[in-house]
């Protein structure tokens, strides 16, 4: 028998698609758990179409462990579009994360609250 995280990347982007926000956010997490730059376009997705905010922040955390600068355009978008600020919080963290890794200058910042 094997574990849910030893079955691979297949069962996780299944999970995405799972009635349950706690299943889909929790597939989310482990698919950025695993850095594989082949998880992108499938978080690109449940980012910009699920139904559930905690499962799109997982996907934006996802996004920006792993780096992949085609998340970049997406990321930038929720961060200003999303229509849960937790979300687009995350989503501009993940775009710090990736402009740190590439030395670039930032396009977007995450706003501080004082």
């Amino acid at each position: 028998m094997t574990s849910k995280r030893s079955s691979g990347g297949h069962d996780w982007r299944r999970k995405l698609r799972d009635p349950s926000p706690l299943v889909r956010r929790e597939a989310a997490q482990a698919l950025g758990a695993s850095g594989r730059a082949t998880e992108v376009r499938e978080l690109l997705q449940v980012l910009t179409e699920d139904g559930s905010a905690a499962v799109r922040k997982a996907a934006a955390d996802a996004l920006g462990r792993i780096g992949h600068h085609s998340a970049r355009p997406v990321l930038e978008r929720s961060s200003r579009h999303d229509d849960d600020e937790t979300v687009r919080q995350a989503a501009a963290a993940a775009l710090a994360r990736l402009t740190a890794a590439s030395g670039e200058t930032p396009a977007v910042l995450p706003k501080h609250k004082e």
